[in-house]
């Protein structure tokens, strides 16, 4: 066989020291990235196919070039490997999917008056970072109810040094309002390490020190304070009760338990920090079917921890062939000591089973949504007469205001369910116009301009939709249809545009396509709810994205400011820059601006300097 006589001939020149190697097709792909203590020798065993299960003979056979990269140690191997397979994805690696950063809470102490708010990304803020929380909507949640009973604040700190009297956080009883002197620094800085120390686990002690101090305000008669400090333990004890399962003896771990039924397999972590459980997320790694489940488990964690701060114990349901490696790995990453566990008995045995529980359920749920889906992709391809069964569908749309802010949007769907990380969004920038003068809300234009840059060169990382469906009429669908002409994909993607009724009720749409074909369904017709719900995705994830690009501009604190509106805002932030920079001009430069007269220029200036 010639590919086994050129990989031979590679062989020859690999190193046999630790570190890992690239298996690369004759487009450059890479199939494969593995580790190894001596790679020569480990390369070489690819070379005696009857010892090859055949998905890695299939694999072996479109090897075209082989590339390493040496490490000092197998654990520093190991390492690499983890980050580069969960970067480049390769067909033959199993593969962490749908991995982002995860939400923490912070509160800061670089400053007298410390704060509250949620966190992802690098920890490079001075403070204590608490979590990981398995999502923002949890984080924001939590900080709610922190707020209700410590009265932290969680406003910026440009906010906050300009506040002239109380926000409506300290009327409705969730702030304690340091930014006007309502609280002194020393109350306020108990408040401040009360919240630390709850989200550190010292809940009974808070609660004790609570209960203490509205027995002594109730001996003084001062019913209204102590009344308020109930409501504070009250709101504590919600907080205590949403945390399904707290196990003080675990103190900081996360438990990730893998389950494997027919072909697919499901990870479920939950995160354990001073023994309370902050929830977990789920996860279906990519992998082949006969992949043994101690090896999916293995890949999954080294992926996991890659770009994450690693716990110092972490409880696992199946061992792990490289359990040794794998702790080495960590540890080197983290610095500190990493024990990795397979609890027999006691709570964490409890625990460990609490999560493939879950790892379980998930994993029946991913299957009927998969049977249901595969069942409405049949029907769409009967309804519509396409040529085969869509493997995937794209879905788009656009949202604005009167053409301000325009943002486009494409969502992604295929047997398994939506697929987010493909999911796009598009800045309307006005490129891609179908004539010389457009009006700003010409919808086809947008259209035509996103489907454009979706299929231009950068973008074909993403693969090629089967069918595409447009949020729009007659004018969508044709517009589109020009755009895929554009990249000879008239005849490959199909196209489907769905257009709202006359009152704009649901269950009164139609379908047009290509041919000038039209098609209404029975407003209580199953495939259509099914389409409603693609065409609603969409829908939310354009307002969604179109809201956060407007709330750049519109959320501000120029926005207290009587006598500044949205236009006058947007001059100053065009001009200066930031709102920042606004508190720093003269009152000479805010003159100069078109459209602020002396009188205006005088309020913003004494704005952000009386007092």
């Amino acid at each position: 066989m010639s590919y086994l006589r050129s990989i031979k001939k590679k062989i020859l020149n690999l190193s046999s020291q630790a570190g890992i190697y690239q298996f690369l097709n004759y487009k450059g792909d890479i199939l494969y990235i593995g580790k190894a203590k001596n790679i020569k020798k480990r390369v070489s065993s690819y070379t005696s196919l009857s010892r090859l299960s055949y998905r890695i003979q299939r694999m072996v056979s479109q090897i075209n070039n082989i590339e390493t990269i040496t490490t000092n140690t197998e654990a520093e191997a190991f390492l690499l490997e983890s980050n580069l397979i969960k970067k480049f994805k390769p067909r033959y690696n199993i593969v962490l999917r749908d991995d982002k950063s995860l939400p923490y809470i912070l509160i800061t102490n670089k400053n007298k008056w410390p704060q509250i708010s949620k966190h992802r990304g690098k920890q490079k803020k001075n403070g204590i970072y608490f979590g990981p929380y398995p999502s923002v909507g949890i984080v924001e949640k939590t900080i709610n109810s922190l707020q209700k009973v410590f009265l932290i604040r969680s406003c910026s700190d440009s906010y906050f040094n300009n506040r002239k009297k109380p926000c409506l956080l300290y009327q409705i009883k969730k702030c304690s309002a340091p930014c006007v002197n309502k609280i002194d620094k020393k109350n306020y800085n108990l408040l401040s390490n009360q919240t630390i120390a709850f989200l550190k686990g010292k809940n009974k002690e808070i609660q004790s020190e609570l209960k203490k101090k509205m027995k002594n305000l109730s001996k003084q008669q001062d019913y209204e304070k102590a009344a308020t400090i109930r409501d504070r333990i009250k709101s504590l004890n919600q907080i205590q009760e949403k945390q399904s399962i707290n196990v003080k003896s675990i103190g900081d771990a996360d438990i990730i338990s893998i389950i494997k039924k027919q072909n697919k397999a499901c990870v479920q972590i939950f995160y354990f920090r001073g023994g309370q459980n902050l929830g977990g997320r789920y996860y279906f790694p990519r992998h082949e079917e006969n992949e043994k489940i101690e090896n999916i488990l293995q890949s999954f964690i080294g992926q996991y921890y890659s770009d994450k701060i690693v716990t110092k114990l972490i409880l696992i349901n199946k061992k792990i062939p490289e359990k040794k490696l794998l702790i080495n790995a960590l540890r080197k990453k983290s610095g500190y000591k990493i024990d990795i566990q397979l609890p027999l008995k006691g709570q964490k045995k409890s625990v460990i089973q609490y999560a493939e529980k879950n790892a379980k359920k998930e994993l029946d749920k991913r299957y009927d949504e998969q049977k249901n889906n595969l069942y409405f992709l049949q029907k769409i391809k009967e309804v519509f007469k396409l040529k085969k069964i869509p493997q995937i569908i794209e879905i788009y749309d656009i949202s604005h205001i009167s053409g301000e802010f325009a943002v486009g949007v494409m969502v992604s769907f295929n047997k398994d369910g939506f697929i987010k990380n493909n999911y796009r969004k598009f800045n309307i920038k006005g490129k891609f116009k179908r004539k010389d003068l457009i009006s700003k809300s010409d919808d086809y234009s947008m259209i035509y301009e996103i489907i454009n840059r979706r299929l231009k060169k950068s973008f074909k990382q993403i693969s090629l939709p089967d069918l595409m469906i447009i949020d729009g009429g007659k004018g969508h669908l044709s517009t589109t249809y020009q755009a895929l002409k554009n990249f000879k994909l008239e005849k490959i993607i199909e196209l489907i545009s769905i257009a709202k009724g006359e009152k704009r009720n649901e269950g009164n749409e139609t379908f047009y396509m290509k041919g000038d074909i039209k098609k209404k369904f029975n407003t209580n017709d199953k495939t259509l709810f099914f389409l409603q719900r693609l065409r609603d995705e969409a829908h939310r994830f354009a307002i969604t994205s179109h809201k956060t690009r407007r709330s750049k501009i519109t959320k501000s604190i120029l926005d207290e400011i009587s006598g500044i509106g949205p236009n006058k805002k947007r001059d100053l932030l065009k001009h200066f820059g930031s709102s920042n920079q606004v508190r720093l001009a003269q009152l000479s430069e805010i003159e100069k601006i078109k459209g602020i007269n002396k009188n205006v220029a005088k309020k913003i200036y004494n704005f952000f300097h009386e007092n």
